[in-house]
């Protein structure tokens, strides 16, 4: 009897632990604005609790209502006694879902931290699906690309913001079967189409970002924004084919072109 109880409380845990869907998501440059490339913009971003790139949370907040078992963790690569309370900050005040923050226990850079944080999570909870949001800033390219390798049982989509350019200052570039992308609008296009997210999701997202981007002054430093000043989107490419587009999303990719040309 004992052995049974225990059969089951075991049994219990293991379901409790487990996840259908993990969102992974990195949050310099690919949900706030920091320009970590720059010295002075992750300086600046120390005390920068508002620059986001509008639409992403809300994203996060419809993948949470249409998926019953689905967690959201954040990893970066900063010290946790730094920025732990700034990172919280950032994500409960601008509405994305937490399960877990994930970040460096030390002062000392470990290329190897996401790693190991990903490996443990996704051993933990052996999800159905993982769904990766990243930059092509620093190494996320690199990470979920070798997690998608070493886990290739879990099905993976990764998402990863174009950031910057391998002409200029991208040392990792999205790579192939990784799914770059500039605005959220292409995020919601691409979750909808793959049956994550509903149809009715895109409409939302198209209107935040068509009312941010009608504001941009080109000039875009500190607040709510599609393009940054400083972003560098040379490598991006329109994948979606899409039939009978609104005014709205041929005045988006119109935009895009011309940014990223």
């Amino acid at each position: 009897m004992k052995k049974y109880i225990a059969l089951l409380a075991g049994l219990m845990i293991s379901m409790t632990l487990e996840a259908k869907v993990l969102v992974i998501s990195d949050i310099d440059d690919t949900l706030k604005v920091s320009h970590v490339l720059s010295k002075k913009g992750a300086a600046s971003s120390f005390v920068d609790e508002s620059s986001r790139f509008v639409g992403m949370s809300e994203i996060f907040q419809m993948l949470d209502l249409q998926h019953e078992d689905i967690e959201f963790h954040y990893v970066s690569l900063a010290p946790k006694f730094l920025m732990e309370g700034q990172h919280l900050d950032f994500l409960e005040e601008n509405g994305f879902p937490i399960t877990e923050l994930h970040m460096n226990p030390g002062m000392k850079q470990d290329p190897d931290l996401k790693q190991k944080a990903i490996r443990k999570v996704l051993r933990e909870k052996n999800p159905e699906l993982v769904i990766y949001f990243g930059d092509n800033g620093q190494f996320d390219t690199v990470v979920y690309d070798q997690m998608s390798k070493e886990f290739p049982q879990i099905p993976a989509i990764s998402y990863i913001r174009e950031a910057y350019s391998k002409l200029n200052l991208s040392k990792h570039p999205t790579k192939p079967g990784q799914i770059g992308f500039v605005t959220s609008v292409e995020v919601v296009i691409d979750l909808i189409s793959k049956g994550l997210l509903p149809q009715k999701a895109y409409g939302p997202i198209e209107n935040i970002v068509y009312k941010r981007m009608k504001r941009d002054d080109r000039h875009e430093m500190l607040g709510a924004m599609v393009f940054p000043w400083w972003q560098d989107c040379r490598d991006f490419k329109w994948v979606w084919n899409i039939a009978n587009p609104s005014a709205k999303l041929q005045a988006i990719e119109a935009t895009i072109a011309e940014k990223c040309r």
